[in-house]
């Protein structure tokens, strides 16, 4: 899953689908998206995009390590993380800006944030992140030299992780990527700094994101069916619930995507009348749940009897998104029943004063039973009856006063 840049970093943003997995925590601090990471204009190690001519890197001129982190963990494992850069530009930088993003599952303890450091805490399904830190280091960077922090920022991988995806981003002085407009605090702790360091294996970007993992913590995506009854034209109340067991969460990079959609499969005749079908969101929590508890409407000319349905976890949405297979621990908990008992429309049947919710039109390939209606009375014959066999005395008519036939064409 490494690439040179992420679609997360391409479109951060809330993206929603009908029937999708999530639900988040309460937003401290609510931010714009992150401006693209476009291709860079040179690979790393090759002359740096900060010069003046050729196609300039607005970010200028600061790539990041290609190691990052341990990106299979277990639960309370401890990072120290000592991210670097180099500058690729043939000329110096003043000051350097470092982001990090961390998803839900990998913490950084609070007494331990540095003063020159700003802590964000956001919405972890609208962002797609969970936590921000912003560090800033003054001085000025050579070409060509390499650069860390003297210190480690230390990380702990807790039970929320199970799979999802770190970032890290250096940019000159001043010039951050991205950071929320507010709800930032600052570290207590001493500040760290930025020191020459030896070579080291660069990513050729100024922004890096891996997937991290802890295999101990994958979720199961579960559903429960539910039953309910309700007259023929009118409405039928149901109630099923979805949980996502365990402790782990799931996200995805694709673009106006969701982790996973939940659907209604109903007979002909019933339909979901309105509302979402289930959570929804870009990420997955585990230990998540809840219930539909929605109206269906069923049509005037569905027969009474009992219909059978089911509620069930969208498995394949093409190629890009997450598959459930993937990400879910047991698929045979993935679909469950709906019982629908339909009912005889009970009264008279209504008439044109009725509103249309109490009797629906029907569909025209199902079309109702007709009710008898009065014997209309005979037309008068357009022309005159023919005359008996024996004809008695009668007044001749005009010939004006006969249909007269069209002339042939």
């Amino acid at each position: 899953m490494n690439r040179t840049h992420s679609t997360a970093a391409r479109r951060i943003g809330a993206a929603l689908a009908a029937g999708t997995v999530v639900l988040g925590a309460a937003t401290t601090a609510q931010a714009a998206p992150a401006p693209s990471p476009l291709t860079p204009a040179t690979e790393g190690g090759k002359q740096g995009p900060n010069r003046p001519e050729g196609d300039p890197d607005p970010f200028g001129g600061l790539v990041t390590s290609e190691e990052l982190l341990d990106t299979t963990v277990e639960n309370g494992q401890k990072q120290s993380l000592r991210l670097g850069f180099k500058v690729i530009g043939d000329k110096p930088v003043q000051g350097a800006e470092l982001g990090v993003h961390l998803p839900p599952g990998l913490e950084l303890n609070p007494q331990e944030r540095p003063s020159n450091c700003e802590h964000f805490k956001v919405d972890p399904v609208r962002e797609y992140r969970d936590e921000y830190l912003f560090c800033s280091f003054t001085g000025t960077f050579e070409p060509g030299k390499y650069y860390r922090l003297d210190t480690g920022l230390n990380i702990t991988a807790t039970p929320e992780l199970w799979r999802d995806l770190f970032y890290v981003t250096w940019t000159p002085g001043g010039k951050p990527i991205y950071k929320p407009q507010q709800g930032g605090v600052k570290g207590t702790a001493a500040a760290i700094k930025v020191t020459p360091s030896e070579p080291f294996k660069e990513w050729r970007f100024w922004g890096r994101e891996v997937p991290v993992e802890n295999r101990a913590n994958q979720p199961d995506f579960t559903v429960d069916g539910a039953t309910g009854s309700g007259p023929a034209g009118g409405q039928v109340l149901l109630n099923p619930g979805w949980q996502i067991k365990g402790t782990g969460s799931v996200a995805t990079t694709a673009a106006d995507d969701s982790v996973v959609e939940t659907e209604f499969v109903l007979p002909p005749g019933i339909s979901f009348a309105g509302g979402r079908p289930g959570p929804e969101g870009r990420r997955v929590f585990g230990g998540t749940g809840g219930s539909v508890k929605r109206i269906f409407k069923i049509e005037s000319w569905v027969k009474p009897g009992t219909y059978h349905g089911e509620y069930r976890y969208k498995a394949d949405r093409g190629p890009g998104h997450l598959n459930i297979a993937d990400i879910d621990r047991d698929l045979g908990n993935n679909t469950a029943g709906l019982t629908i008992t339909v009912t005889p429309a009970g009264g008279p049947q209504p008439g044109p004063s009725t509103s249309a919710s109490a009797s629906p039109s029907p569909s025209a390939s199902s079309p109702p039973r007709p009710r008898p209606r009065p014997r209309p009375r005979p037309r008068p014959p357009r022309t005159p009856p023919r005359p008996p066999a024996t004809p008695r005395a009668r007044t001749a008519v005009p010939a004006a006063t006969l249909p007269t036939p069209d002339p042939p064409r």
